[in-house]
């Protein structure tokens, strides 16, 4: 018996993927992942399937996952490169790949795995009603899985326990009174009034539902006007997400997945009764009693057409499909230019940034400073994120510096472990040594002002006039506030690259209070609700942080509901598909 470990290298899409192939005589045993800079909660979900789908049929010629393409084809690639340089040859016994052709019939259909449409369905479900979601990626979770799990809690029972009499100071008119005036009054009343109405209803109802548990969210920020934000202990999206999913299914709900919607039909009388999803191997025909419309924002599309030339950092699955099978609804939409632009991010590929929002929350708390390249400060450190957006914005080349010392790097590193950078992506990042974005740099501070390309004399000139704000208690140019000015320790620095960048796209759809989408009568369109990211307008033109997850839990909750309730009146015979009436656009 020959045992040996085959090592091989691919390039993902955030850059270097090291695996070891475990080989018995010619069998493979195993695949392990040494180092990657992938997103986690997208990597994990697609390389355990695609290592299970490579050792059961012991070949690496097999389809890639859909949604990750460019990542597992790209270790597909290499694995087979590695095994053929080493005259490897498994018994491969490839699964047969005949194309199926099935029809389910359900109550309520939800395009989109997200939070949005995986709260629908779980709602619809305890309504007792057969539901199925379909996703078009080959793994869980939409543009949910790329933020942390922090909602809030306004109204709910979690909170109650969380806050104590501390969440007694919150209320859902306080809560649309913050959205109104950090989006300063671009909101839809009657969706902010439904997000705010409906929070604490959908925390605790997925809550007992997923048997979840919150914590107080680490960090409470100041957009907010009393503490009301919760998260996973893990604050894991990802592991928000499968838990949800794995308890919609042990409830007997069903979810497909590389079942990307292409066509929605219609019955004569012009009823919404189908839909057409297509997969590598199966096209799935789904007749429904209501439909719910959950399939995340169009960021990507914007990005990839250059619509836009402020960074993105959401999935590249976000491609907005649903303005093409949708086309025949004649739904009516509204501020499709609108994002969701942060000012707290890393580009860590041209055009793609990732978010450091906790981490510069947590080191702006203790003291960091912004400068521009001229090394002059640009905002009051501790406002609201829409300052630092507007200075960043300001600033000739769109680029700010966080100057931090050892002991605010640490926490701030901690904090990007958390949420979506690895360590061997960070220390990528070093090795660059400013000579281009990202900058992250390290040593004294003519040293990284001299590496990041900031004027030097002028940041020696700003950290000194700031060390002496902070002695004195009173920040003389931005009145900070005294209780967030503290002084640096020691003589390492760091400075860090801020650019401005988005994923939430905050335009979209119209609907009613229910959740029913409205075509461009504004009449409600038979049997067609939706949620999420794709309905625009609760949030203004600029959400809080935690919003977004939070409008995604709520809308979902009244979605399901209504949703299921629609089944109880719509007793319409499900047609042949033969008399139903294609909603796919041309193409």
């Amino acid at each position: 018996m020959s045992e040996e470990t085959i090592k091989a290298h691919a390039t993902g899409h955030n850059g270097d993927i090291d695996f070891d192939i475990n080989v018995t005589d010619n069998h493979i045993d195993d695949i392990k992942v040494t180092k990657n800079s992938e997103t986690p909660a997208i990597f994990n979900q697609a390389f355990d399937k695609l290592k299970n789908n490579i050792v059961r049929q012991q070949s690496f010629d097999i389809d890639a996952i859909s949604g990750a393409s460019v990542m597992t084809q790209a270790i597909l690639d290499s694995g087979k490169k590695a095994l053929k340089d080493k005259s490897i040859v498994p018994d491969a016994h490839k699964d047969k790949e005949e194309h199926k052709d099935i029809t389910l019939d359900v109550d309520v259909a939800v395009i989109g795995s997200g939070m949005a449409g995986l709260m629908a369905a779980c709602r619809a479900l305890s309504m007792g009603k057969k539901v199925l979601v379909l996703e078009k990626n080959g793994y869980l979770g939409g543009a949910s899985i790329l933020n942390g799990s922090n909602v809030v809690g306004t109204g709910s029972r979690v909170a109650k326990q969380l806050f104590g009499k501390e969440a007694d100071k919150d209320s859902a008119q306080r809560l649309v009174a913050d959205i109104t005036r950090e989006c300063r009054g671009t909101n839809y009343p009657m969706l902010s009034n439904l997000l705010a109405d409906n929070i604490g209803k959908a925390v605790d109802f997925i809550t007992q539902f997923a048997d979840l548990t919150y914590q107080k969210a680490e960090t409470q920020t100041i957009e907010h006007s009393v503490d009301r934000q919760i998260e996973m202990p893990s604050e894991s999206s990802y592991e928000l997400a499968t838990k949800v999913a794995k308890a919609f299914e042990e409830k007997g709900g069903q979810i497909l997945l590389d079942a990307r919607v292409e066509q929605l039909n219609k019955d004569d009388a012009g009823n919404l009764i189908s839909l057409v999803a297509e997969g590598k191997h199966q096209t799935t025909h789904v007749n429904f009693r209501s439909l719910v419309l959950a399939a995340g924002g169009w960021g990507a599309h914007d990005y990839e057409t250059h619509k836009t030339d402020i960074p993105y950092y959401g999935p590249m699955t976000s491609t907005g499909d649903y303005f093409n099978f949708a086309k025949n609804m004649n739904l009516v939409s509204r501020n499709l230019d609108w994002y969701k632009v942060y000012p707290h991010g890393l580009e860590v590929e041209p055009g793609s940034a990732k978010l450091t929002t906790y981490s510069t929350k947590e080191v702006s708390d203790m003291g960091a400073i912004f400068v521009n390249k001229a090394g002059k400060r640009i905002v009051n450190e501790s406002a609201p994120y829409t300052h630092f957006r507007d200075a960043i914005a300001a600033e000739k080349d769109k680029v700010a510096y966080i100057v931090m010392d050892q002991k605010m790097w640490d926490r701030f590193y901690e904090l990007m472990l958390k949420y979506g950078f690895t360590a061997g992506e960070v220390q990528r990042f070093f090795d660059l040594d400013g000579k281009k974005s990202p900058v992250l740099v390290k040593g004294d501070l003519k040293t990284v002002a001299e590496k990041a390309g900031i004027d030097p004399q002028a940041l020696q000139e700003t950290m000194a006039k700031y060390t002496e704000d902070v002695k004195e208690g009173s920040d003389t140019e931005f009145h900070r506030d005294a209780k967030f000015l503290h002084e640096y320790e020691g003589d390492t620095y760091y400075v860090i690259e801020q650019k401005l960048r988005f994923c939430t796209t905050l335009g979209g759809y119209e609907t009613d209070d229910k959740m029913q989408l409205l075509d461009k009568d504004f009449h409600t369109v038979n049997n067609f609700f939706a949620a999420g990211e794709l309905i625009g307008g609760a949030n203004g033109h600029d959400s809080m942080p935690s919003m977004m997850n939070s409008w995604s839990y709520a809308s979902g909750l009244v979605a399901g509901t209504s949703a299921a309730d629609n089944t109880n009146d719509n007793y319409q015979t499900q047609e042949d598909e033969t008399d139903a009436v294609s909603g796919a656009s041309e193409r």
